[in-house]
């Protein structure tokens, strides 16, 4: 009896069973990165972690909403795990994850599945992605819900029959987005492509009038309390819109841009330079060459116009710039699929070379991914520009202060509002002065500037810091 290759489980299930192995690797690589790379805390975390703590019912009264959906659930983690490395980390582990599934799926809808397959690899594994997910700023928001907004939109125009919930989710992303800085642009973007595509303005008149009614309600619900915040404080307009700082356009374009492809090491960031290799490079060259054959498909006005998008935007706030990850996510597959096309046709009828064809593929794509993967690993412990971004405060707190110890921080920075939180836990006692008491258990976050009248016990160090020396505990 013949041996039929696709009478085989493993070629039958091939692609999904490389989703699945992809999703399990994916998602035990961001539960262990954080304690890795970076294996600390940058100033934006702990400026975040505080703005996240500070949300509640007074928040809507003063009208602090900027990245609404993401600080609550940043704030929801802390309550529920205290602070911790990874309490602060798990919103953008779980968005992240999320992001990397829609993105998945996104580039299944508009390429073939083995391309999809070999382009999600390399994508949801590179520095920038794996960084983003693994920190705890709403930076990964930005990704999020355009890849979202994306995928559904892809759903709604390729359908024959339009789905309700479908349309409502679609409708949903786009209002959530709003509350994310410069985003807004983001969705009078999709107006545009939507006016001036023929086939998006065709699959918009299929959708019926009550579903339409339904979509702008929860638009206008959604929306109304970021509107009302607007009224209440000029700074949310400024945020959505704007800048809270002072804008130097072509500076900020520049500063946001040159961790993406510059190979330089002395760029101060705490993204690692470059955050695309020159493999990753070369194949965005090549699904540039390839989409001027197919210019104007709506797949391709949507990554020319994000792209344009992410410049433009990065000028207002350098932190937009992580939008081009969308863009060159969807030109990498545009290469790979350009490349497997011209393969497949020199050897039309020869499934020898067809199947040969795959193995120096999928070797480059494992290079790819394996060294991005240690070169995050490896520049976020032993870059010094990088590594010196970060501390692990934290950490060292928790595992060597225990529970009554007062810890001394200067009152009015950053880090004084910071471990604040741990003392909502009633672990240990922020204070700015030295207590009267004698039989405290004290220490101090770095050198106390003022002499203390107890005895030194122990000086606990840390690699990451310029100064080695982070916490001095007395009288224990």
């Amino acid at each position: 009896m013949k041996l039929r290759i696709d009478k085989l489980f493993l070629y039958r299930y091939r692609f999904r069973i490389g989703f699945i192995l992809i999703g399990l690797i994916f998602i035990s690589i961001l539960i262990i990165l954080p304690s890795i790379a970076p294996g600390g805390v940058s100033e934006a975390e702990m400026q975040s972690v505080v703005r996240s703590n500070q949300l509640g019912f007074s928040s809507y009264l003063t009208g602090d909403l900027i990245d609404l959906p993401y600080r609550l659930l940043q704030k929801l983690s802390i309550s529920i795990f205290g602070l911790s490395l990874y309490s602060i980390k798990l919103p953008s582990i779980i968005i992240g994850f999320a992001t990397g599934i829609f993105l998945i799926l996104l580039l299944n809808r508009w390429f073939k599945t083995n391309v999809a397959l070999l382009a999600s690899a390399i994508t949801v594994f590179s520095p920038l992605f794996l960084f983003l997910a693994g920190s705890s700023t709403p930076a990964i928001t930005y990704i999020f819900w355009l890849a979202l907004i994306l995928w559904l939109g892809a759903k709604i125009i390729g359908a024959k029959r339009q789905s309700p919930l479908v349309f409502l989710a679609f409708i949903l992303a786009v209002s959530l987005s709003m509350y994310t800085p410069h985003l807004i642009y983001g969705a009078i973007l999709i107006g545009i492509i939507a006016i001036f595509r023929p086939h998006i303005r065709f699959s918009i008149k299929k959708i019926k009038v009550h579903q339409l009614i339904i979509g702008i309600s929860t638009l206008a619900l959604v929306v109304l309390p970021l509107v009302a915040a607007c009224v209440v404080n000029f700074d949310t307009v400024r945020s959505l819109f704007l800048s809270t700082q002072p804008i130097n356009y072509i500076d900020n374009i520049i500063t946001a841009f040159a961790p993406f492809f510059s190979f330089s090491a002395a760029i101060e960031s705490v993204y690692l330079s470059p955050l695309f290799g020159l493999a990753t490079i070369f194949l965005v060259i090549i699904g540039i060459i390839a989409s001027v054959r197919t210019l104007f498909t709506s797949r391709n006005t949507a990554i020319s116009l994000l792209a344009i998008f992410a410049i433009l935007a990065s000028g207002i706030n350098p932190d937009t710039a992580v939008i081009i990850f969308i863009p060159i996510a969807i030109l990498v597959a545009t290469s790979l699929e350009s490349i497997l096309e011209k393969w497949y046709s020199l050897f039309p009828t020869n499934p020898y070379a067809r199947v040969a064809g795959i193995i120096p593929i999928t070797t480059f794509i494992s290079i790819i991914v394996i060294s991005g993967f240690s070169y995050t690993i490896f520049g976020y412990h032993y870059s010094p520009t990088v590594a010196k971004q970060f501390n692990d405060d934290i950490s060292l707190i928790r595992q060597h202060l225990s529970s009554g110890t007062v810890l001394l921080v200067p009152e009015g920075t950053l880090e004084y509002d910071f471990y604040k939180i741990l003392e909502e836990r009633n672990t240990i006692t922020i204070s700015s002065t030295i207590p009267d008491r004698t039989d405290v258990r004290l220490a101090t976050l770095g050198k106390w500037d003022t002499p203390i009248d107890q005895p030194l016990s122990r000086i606990i160090t840390s690699p990451k810091s310029q100064n080695s020396d982070r916490i001095y505990i007395y009288n224990q």
